[in-house]
């Protein structure tokens, strides 16, 4: 995933033609299906028609740059009224500002996180507010406790603030916190496989004393237990 405000300036490169085709201007979000609807495109030239390169025709985006298949990638605003429609409701989620179902003001939004494959929204970051007075710097809320993104409000729900994760220069406490949770996992399974080696030990020593308890008497039959047997000699009877 990357932040939104890291597109930009990005220059797009067609694979086809292996040039470069424009430079990313901005992001239209589909506030709906909460996700990056099309890049906004700027090529050179002057009075140019505002161009788009829909999401889905995106090859990748890389370290440097954004790669298409072919030129064609990019298109006019004309052609594409669903994309201009975004355009004219005019919703930008950065300087939004955060506001539960009960209506407390977390914060103002500094930025949002795009799944780079897909373009879905992944959450947003955010300061100020509310928020400023539990924890310092920015926070991070998942975009699953985001229930509208408006012209002037992202409502999310009430338990978003026990969502809300701490950033310490991007996600780390919420990495730390998986990393706590995985030596947990851990040591639990440890413990598990320590106390199931030992449940094993102490049946296999069960089994061998009953296999010894078990075990036939070595005594001839119709000699007494305790009846002394005579002496064993490698003389056959009766010889000397």
């Amino acid at each position: 995933m990357r932040k939104s405000k890291q597109f930009i300036s990005m220059p797009v490169i067609s694979l086809q033609e292996g040039q470069q085709i424009g430079t990313i201007k901005g992001l239209v979000v589909d506030p709906i299906a909460k996700r990056v609807a099309a890049l906004i495109i700027e090529q050179k030239g002057w009075f140019q028609e505002q161009k788009f390169i829909p999401y889905n025709h995106v090859r990748s985006v890389g370290e440097d740059a954004v790669t298409v298949n072919q030129g064609t990638a990019v298109q006019k605003g004309g052609s594409l009224p669903e994309i201009i429609n975004l355009v004219k409701n005019n919703i930008k989620i950065t300087g939004t500002r955060v506001v539960t179902e009960s209506g407390t003001i977390l914060g103002e939004v500094d930025d949002y996180y795009v799944n780079l494959d897909s373009g879905e929204l992944v959450g947003i970051e955010f300061s100020g507010g509310y928020i400023s007075g539990i924890v310092s710097g920015r926070a991070f809320l998942d975009v699953d406790h985001v229930l509208t993104v408006g012209k002037e409000m992202i409502v999310c729900s009430d338990q978003a603030l026990e969502k809300t994760i701490k950033l310490e220069g991007g996600l780390q406490e919420k990495l730390r916190g998986i990393k706590d949770t995985t030596g947990n996992l851990w040591e639990t399974t440890v413990q598990k496989t320590r106390g199931l080696s030992s449940s094993v030990n102490q049946s296999i020593g069960k089994l061998k004393r009953n296999k010894t308890e078990d075990k036939p008497d070595s005594t001839p039959v119709g000699a007494k237990p305790n009846q002394e047997q005579p002496a064993h000699t490698d003389n056959p009877p009766g010889k000397e």
